[in-house]
């Protein structure tokens, strides 16, 4: 098979996805919604705290479902290339590294260090922390937004079993896609999500992963996988894609109605999970938007960010440092910024305008350190 040409518009696409995850853990910093290291008690209104969570809620929706929709066409692209062996040992280095530098250096330097969570630096050290912290296995939970990395490679890894007990799958015809195929994604990711959720609703964790938004990444990254064989990515109609947009477009307002009744009805718990209607319809929602997003995105973009320059390569080279890196940097500026009397919402534009350039240039010092930049090879 020819080997394609790498789609620029993709890796913009990436690091746009990047961009929103660090914007998403500067939002709660703010807004308490959500897991993360550190949170300015901040006082907020009912609207402040609206806006976070329609944008938290709306950026969930999508953006790691995106992320894992692209790493599936490019594991397939590289399984092919390289192989089923060749391929793993890839996965272990591209991925498992970072992952594991972060959970045995990073994430007990900002529980200690920088957040000081739950006061322990009046109680120990940070060498004694870390020996508890790995003597306790913590560190098994301590992948912070690295469990990405470690979810995409068990993904890979069950992937490349399945290539080679069927390797027969490789060689099925190609198919074109048809709208069909999306209408029964988002039904069977809404009804892979509710029942997850009856065990394990939003914002509980297994070993840091949240297994109530897995339904929808793993069939993204299926769907990547079939996007590479079939080049979708090349051959989607943009009237399709705008459709998706605009569907999900129509449900931002939807959702920010059904927020706004339940902070006013007692809170957003029944959205979380359980045999509720309120879980059914988040379910719903979340997978509807991600599915749309996904496919209008990657099929909208593809005329219009098919361009790079000096400046865009560097960035995009950058995004995966960034991804890796961010969250000290995002909890330094946050316990830095937290005397200031300001409104929550103009701070978390003041430590995302912070944090996002400073992240990148973060990326730049450690894409030229030896060993570092081994971790996050572009």
């Amino acid at each position: 098979m020819a080997e394609r040409r790498r789609l620029l518009y993709v890796d913009n696409l990436r690091l746009a996805m990047i961009v929103l995850v660090v914007l998403v853990h500067c939002s709660v910093t703010y807004s308490g919604v959500g897991n993360w290291y550190f949170t300015d008690p901040v006082p907020q209104g009912p609207v402040s705290l609206l806006s976070f969570i329609v944008f938290q809620g709306f950026s969930q929706s999508f953006f790691m479902g995106l992320l894992f929709f692209l790493a599936g066409y490019y594991a397939r692209a590289s399984l092919v290339r390289k192989g089923p062996r060749e391929f793993i040992l890839g996965r272990f280095g591209r991925l498992g590294a970072p992952a594991l530098f972060y959970m045995v250096v990073i994430n007990p330097f900002i529980v200690h260090t920088l957040a000081d969570m739950n006061g322990i630096q009046s109680r120990c050290t940070l060498p004694q922390y870390w020996l508890v912290y790995m003597g306790n296995l913590s560190v098994l939970s301590g992948s912070g937004p690295m469990w990405f990395a470690l979810a995409l490679m068990l993904f890979c890894f069950v992937y490349a079993g399945l290539r080679a007990v069927r390797p027969s799958a490789a060689q099925a015809p190609v198919r074109a896609f048809r709208p069909g195929l999306a209408v029964g994604l988002a039904l069977l990711c809404a009804a892979g999500t509710f029942l997850v959720r009856l065990r394990w609703p939003i914002g509980t964790a297994v070993l840091n992963m949240q297994l109530c938004f897995f339904t929808q990444y793993i069939l993204l990254f299926a769907l990547g996988l079939a996007a590479h064989k079939n080049d979708w990515l090349r051959t989607l109609d943009p009237r399709f894609g705008g459709r998706c947009l605009l569907v999900a477009a129509a449900g931002i307002p939807v959702f920010g109605v059904a927020v706004w009744n339940a902070l006013g009805a007692g809170g957003l718990g029944p959205y979380f999970g359980g045999p509720t209607w309120q879980s059914l319809f988040m379910s719903a929602w979340e997978s509807v938007s991600g599915v749309c997003m996904t496919l209008g995105l990657v099929t909208v973009l593809r005329g219009r960010w098919e361009k790079t320059g000096p400046l865009l390569k560097w960035l995009t080279d950058s995004a995966f440092a960034v991804y890796v890196f961010h969250s000290p940097l995002v909890v330094g500026l946050g316990r830095l910024l937290e005397p200031v009397q300001t409104p929550a919402l103009a701070k978390f534009l003041l430590l995302g305008g912070l944090a996002l350039p400073l992240s990148f240039g973060l990326a730049w010092v450690i894409r030229r350190t030896p060993l570092l930049r081994e971790l996050v090879k572009a």
